[in-house]
């Protein structure tokens, strides 16, 4: 066994393993007296050299001082929390992933958002090696009850007998807090013992929440969303209606997706929005068919189809094909759209105090969203994030880790371009 002497000057020396060992020792009291001054101090070093564990342990911390814990102490610091569990998943630590989820999933710090928090699980059971016991539980709770997912009484089972056998593993193994995984495992027994009861209501449908349904309502029913169809010759439709391309894998045709559009298919409507701006948005004189695309992309979003809004936003913020830009429609198409990525966007609008009153804690919480999504889209709010962190904007100064954040801004940009040979 290393001596503490020895572990001292390795971790003096940059040795991030034997700084996470001594901050373990000293938090338990392994080998030395218990001292959680001296285990933050060796915990905060391996996290200034970007530990995802060390972010993993620091966010632990603050949520319950005293050691491992679930996140429902009304003391805990949850912004500081957040921003350690938040720090380790964009690290890909498994377990800071799962924890996020976790407060999405209860509405700590963040808003609550269970639909999103199952998203979480999902990407932090693919970081898992060997997924834990509490996020099996979470799974077995999400199936049971259809929370954030389609109900699957089966998946429930599957993943809590997961979670009971590996509960029971740990706690036969001599955990630092047994408290901790007896609570979890008599949650996962006796939800288990509901099912195998056949105790379980079927998932009732829903609607979405009253008030935020009826701001979506009202939206799609304003006039700001008039468009009327363009009642003139169009030589780029009829062109295409002539050459009639395969716009759709497999086999799927211009003037059949059309021909569904004029007859009230949302998605035909936004297919045919899609392609004709697209190809035509780079084009000279080319208002006809930008015009006509604007219709059905707006035609689209009446009848329902949310992720038309995300597009039209985007082409409303930046003034694409020449449309005169619209900065206060583009929010609300970004607000209501179904595409996560559009929060990236409102944080801008957050950050900005365009439209809407300068809020740098929504800002960053819209960025943090986005780029937890880890998807070279969201390049965007992975650099405004870089810059709140260099700045310390809202959130306590880390140019470590804003460095990093540029870092994989830049990746994700660097993708998108080598994607689309060489532009977007």
């Amino acid at each position: 066994m290393v001596s503490i002497n020895k572990l001292i000057k390795k971790a003096d020396a940059g040795d991030v393993d034997a700084m996470l060992k001594l901050g373990t020792m000293y938090r338990w009291g392994k080998g030395v007296v218990r001292d959680m001054d001296k285990c933050l101090y060796w915990t905060k070093q391996a996290a200034a050299m970007l530990s995802p564990a060390a972010y993993k342990y620091l966010g632990y911390h603050y949520g319950i001082p005293v050691g491992y814990s679930d996140i429902n102490d009304d003391t805990a610091d949850y912004k500081t929390v957040f921003d350690c569990f938040f720090k380790g998943a964009i690290l890909d630590d498994a377990n800071s992933m799962y924890k996020v989820g976790d407060m999405y999933f209860t509405g700590k710090f963040v808003e609550k958002d269970q639909r999103f928090a199952f998203k979480l699980y999902k990407e932090s059971d693919e970081l898992y090696d060997y997924p834990s016991a509490g996020l099996n539980l979470r799974f077995g709770e999400c199936y049971c009850f259809g929370i954030g997912t389609e109900q699957d009484i089966d998946e429930a089972r599957e993943h809590l007998e997961d979670a009971i056998s590996k509960y029971e593993k740990r706690a036969s193994a001599g955990s630092e807090a047994p408290e901790f995984f007896m609570e979890g495992f008599n949650r996962a027994k006796n939800l288990l013992k509901r099912i195998e009861a056949d105790k379980i209501p079927g998932r009732p449908i829903l609607l979405d929440d009253k008030e935020m349904r009826e701001e979506y309502t009202a939206f799609i029913n304003n006039e700001m969303l008039d468009y009327n169809e363009p009642k003139y010759y169009i030589k780029e439709l009829e062109s295409l209606k002539s050459e009639n391309p395969k716009i759709e894998e497999p086999d799927v045709f211009f003037n059949d997706i059309l021909a569904s559009a004029e007859s009230g298919d949302k998605v035909a409507m936004y297919d045919i929005a899609f392609y004709c701006f697209n190809r035509f948005e780079n084009k000279p004189d080319n208002n006809g068919i930008i015009d006509f695309s604007l219709h059905y992309y707006h035609k689209a979003i009446r009848y329902g189809n949310q992720d038309a809004m995300y597009n039209l936003g985007s082409i409303y913020y930046h003034g694409d094909g020449g449309v005169t830009i619209d900065r206060k429609k583009a929010y609300y198409l970004y607000l209501y759209s179904n595409v996560h990525i559009a929060k990236g966007e409102i944080g801008v609008y957050y950050a900005k105090g365009e439209i809407v009153k300068q809020d740098y804690e929504k800002a960053f919480k819209c960025f943090v969203k986005c780029a937890l999504l880890k998807i070279n889209a969201c390049y965007g709010s992975l650099a405004n994030l870089a810059r709140m962190y260099r700045e310390g904007i809202f959130v306590e100064a880390d140019e470590k880790f804003a460095e990093h954040l540029d870092f994989l801004s830049k990746k994700a940009q660097e993708n998108i371009y080598s994607k689309a040979g060489g532009g977007v």
